[in-house]
């Protein structure tokens, strides 16, 4: 497996070390924090009342973000 350095300030270090459990790598840790954040933002679709147009800023705006591949299939059930 390949590994990545980043560089983060001491108070974000800081704080994930208050939430990171005891024999919990970080690797680990950013993963139950990604898999939370996924959770929550599942549990958020279908909450808004978007027109098609607004639907459709949404996906133009994430589907121009570089660093992620987005899938626009599904999009239309988005109720």
């Amino acid at each position: 497996m390949t590994s990545k350095n980043i560089s983060i300030t001491d108070e974000v270090y800081k704080k994930l070390m208050k939430i990171k459990r005891e024999n919990e790598s970080f690797s680990e840790l950013f993963l139950r924090l990604l898999r939370i954040q996924k959770v929550k933002m599942e549990k958020a679709f279908g909450a808004w009342n978007l027109s098609k147009k607004g639907k459709g800023e949404i996906w133009d705006d994430l589907l121009d973000r570089p660093g992620r591949s987005w899938k626009r299939s599904g999009a239309g059930e988005i109720k």
